[in-house]
């Protein structure tokens, strides 16, 4: 059977669905399903919950009920086959008598891989794969590179100046972007299961860490960086370590461990070398299922990432000023060259009034 653009415009809501639920999911990747009846009406439809919760296939059969038998089903990525959190959803599509099921991509989980599609197939449901693939994976691409690599994925954000400034000459920064910039940022912290910043950015900003999205307010994992265990009570990161999972990542030489004894957890690297600190960090968050990391600053963090090799995809703010001088928003150990410097691929530019944001992905 052929794709038709009716085909498209139904995955198109079942990719809708599953944007909006991103944020909400991890570690889980984001998923969104539509039943549609022969009639072309859609009868039930669904998006990931949150880890533990039902998977958006069985939340859009919950909602068709009897009217899913015989229906098409399209999902932005193949149903599972295992049991987890929940039982199997290619068990809930086989009972349901669904008589299609148009999939936007694989699963990469080696628990998946293709097998709930063949199941599907022997149960004689009709299978298609590949519609919308790309945005598909664009929606889990920091899912399908965790499970595939056994490693976080790592994003840098910076906003800075047209001259590549995050402060002033005293040290000030608010506000170098504009609130549309600023904005942005709050739905790239949605798409993250973790935020983190270097112990300096806690000190001197108070930041909160939450994706604050129009009325909704999202509570990613907290993460600081820091050298000494000493982090202050009266800070917001101390204060709210209940609204979310709050981590302190602890260069040093104690002996690799997790405290979780409080509130905060302390992740001894056991190491005081940066790179293999920030190398066992990401071991020790593949463990503890942080699939999907942010890093937001400030200089020493985000470059110590960036020379490192540590990031998959950069976001660069640029507000439209210009400092001549004050803190640059890298600072590499030594100079690269222009035949073996850090260069982004797939790079993409977005207006965001007076200001833009660069996005690019790294080998």
């Amino acid at each position: 059977m052929s794709i038709s653009d009716t085909d498209k415009l139904f995955m198109q809501r079942a990719l809708t669905l599953a944007r909006e639920a991103k944020g909400t999911t991890f570690p889980n990747p984001a998923v969104g399903a539509v039943v549609v009846n022969a009639g072309g009406d859609v009868v039930g439809e669904g998006a990931t919950g949150v880890y533990g919760g039902p998977h958006a296939e069985k939340r859009a059969l919950e909602m068709a009920g009897e009217a899913a038998r015989g229906t098409v089903m399209y999902v932005t990525l193949e149903p599972c086959s295992h049991f987890g959190k929940t039982p199997p959803c290619v068990d809930e599509i086989i009972r349901a008598g669904v008589g299609r099921v148009v999939a936007a991509v694989e699963d990469p989980n080696p628990l998946v891989s293709g097998e709930g599609l063949r199941q599907l197939k022997a149960h004689g449901v009709d299978v298609q794969v590949g519609l919308l693939s790309e945005e598909a994976a664009l929606v889990n691409e920091d899912f399908f590179w965790a499970i595939t690599n056994k490693r976080p994925w790592v994003a840098v954000k910076l906003a800075m100046t047209l001259d590549g400034r995050i402060a002033d000459y005293q040290g000030g920064s608010k506000w170098i972007t504009s609130p549309d910039a600023r904005r942005e940022v709050q739905e790239i912290r949605r798409r993250h299961g973790a935020v983190a910043v270097g112990k300096n950015t806690l000190l001197n900003d108070d930041p909160k860490l939450t994706a604050r999205c129009e009325e909704k307010t999202l509570y990613p994992a907290r993460i600081v960086f820091s050298s000494d265990t000493n982090i202050p009570q009266t800070c917001y990161f101390f204060n709210h370590a209940d609204e979310t999972r709050t981590i302190v990542v602890v260069k040093g030489e104690k002996e690799r461990c997790i405290d979780r004894a409080g509130a905060v957890e302390f992740w001894h690297t056991g190491t005081t070398d940066c790179a293999e600190s920030i190398n066992t960090f990401l071991d020790m968050a593949t463990a503890e299922n942080l699939n999907s990391i942010l890093v937001e600053g400030g200089q020493r963090l985000a470059s110590a990432f960036l020379e490192n090799g540590f990031v998959n995809k950069l976001y660069l703010f640029y507000g439209n000023r210009i400092f001549g001088s004050g803190k640059d928003g890298l600072m590499f150990s030594r100079g690269l060259p222009v035949d073996g410097c850090i260069s982004m691929r797939n790079v993409t530019h977005q207006s965001l009034g007076d200001n833009f944001l660069v996005t690019g992905y790294l080998k």
